[in-house]
């Protein structure tokens, strides 16, 4: 294999995959002179996740194997990396050092559940679950077609998360599956956040779902502890400093996450540890060579797949342009899409960019349930 590439992709997830099939397209030099580096043997579509928790689809529909989704005409290797050096232009993995001349960040975010006090030996039984990790989501279905009453309590955290709004696609169809089989289950929601949705004409529709709903809800509160044998969530109040006690029957942890450490000392990364790149060209602060997208990067936007799929044309585009030593003009406004499930086959669809003003496409007034597929959307919207 090669020591030397003209474009190196750390990652392969949507994002990685899909900059580096546009590259091949658009500039066909570029043949076996692109290389993708990703540990994993399988690639995981993790929006379906909070639909396996709930019942809509099953874990077998959300993966592909890698060597299939990779596209032809580059190279793959299945090692970790462990360090950046941007000033050499290598990445070193635990097996080789490989040079580049531009490089694509697309390693995504980290799952932080050590954050939460007595999280990690609490995932899997006791009614604790997360539709963050593979091995756990099938485990939430299994505890939701068995509670019959007690509270199902669903908290996400102030950090920024990758499938922005997952843990609201998991509470409205829960509630959905509990009414239709009139189960004397309460359900709650927690949020360390100051509002449901930063778009206002989205959040004032939300906040009518949680009261048409009875959905018991409250923002500023963080979870911080988990008591699985007790069954006992403890959040803590953003604003006052207090602890508030939750029994649940079933609790879905949305863990907080942060940006890549592998590349904390490398000078990528922003003061909140994010890979520090310009919100329109996507080209990195300091390293022009380098460029970075989706949930790794520092784009101020939700992260969600399909504002990957806005990203993808400028950071290729303006790669490209790099390529001939030119300066990037292709400009990405933060446009992205969240489907926001409101129960079975219905949901809000929220467009919008860094303007935080709607942005949408259909005819239709989006902010208010209307039919859809939800589990083919993402796919065919992303991909």
């Amino acid at each position: 294999m090669k020591r030397q590439y003209k474009v190196v992709i750390l990652g392969g997830g949507t994002g990685g995959i899909a900059s580096a099939n546009r590259l091949l397209k658009k500039d066909k030099s570029l043949k076996n002179d692109i290389l993708i580096i990703e540990r994993e043997s399988h690639h995981y579509f993790q929006p379906k996740w909070p639909l396996v928790g709930s019942g809509e689809m099953e874990l077998k529909e959300t993966w592909k194997a890698m060597e299939d989704v990779i596209p032809k005409g580059m190279d793959w290797i299945q090692e970790n990396v462990e360090q950046v050096d941007p000033i050499k232009r290598e990445v070193g993995t635990d097996e080789r050092t490989v040079q580049y001349d531009f490089l694509i960040i697309a390693l995504g975010l980290e799952l932080d559940y050590n954050a939460i006090k007595g999280a990690p030996e609490s995932l899997g039984k006791n009614g604790v679950c997360t539709n963050y990790l593979y091995d756990y989501v099938e485990y939430t279905f299994e505890c939701l077609q068995k509670v019959e009453e007690g509270k199902i309590v669903i908290s996400k955290p102030v950090s920024e998360i990758k499938g922005g709004v997952s843990a609201e696609n998991s509470l409205f169809t829960m509630n959905d599956y509990i009414r239709r089989r009139n189960r004397n289950v309460e359900l709650v929601f927690r949020s360390g956040r100051k509002e449901l949705f930063p778009v206002a004409k989205y959040n004032d529709n939300l906040i009518g779902q949680f009261n048409e709903k009875n959905i018991d809800y409250k923002l500023n509160s963080e979870l911080i502890s988990v008591d699985g044998e007790g069954k006992q969530a403890i959040f803590r109040d953003r604003l006052t400093g207090e602890h508030h006690e939750v029994p649940f029957e079933m609790l879905i942890i949305t863990p907080p996450m942060h940006g890549p450490s592998i590349l904390q000392d490398t000078e990528l990364l922003n003061p909140e540890g994010w890979v520090d790149v310009d919100p329109y060209t996507l080209m990195h602060n300091k390293y022009t060579t380098v460029f970075s997208l989706g949930d790794a990067s520092s784009l101020p936007t939700v992260k969600m797949g399909a504002a990957v799929k806005e990203q993808v044309p400028i950071l290729v585009d303006n790669l490209l342009q790099r390529m001939q030593d030119e300066a990037p003009s292709h400009y990405y406004d933060g446009k992205t899409a969240c489907p926001i499930a409101t129960g079975y086959g219905e949901l809000i669809m929220a467009e919008f960019g860094y303007d935080l003003l709607p942005k949408e496409t259909t005819f239709l007034d989006q902010s208010v349930d209307f039919i859809m597929n939800l589990a083919t959307f993402d796919t065919k919207n992303v991909m």
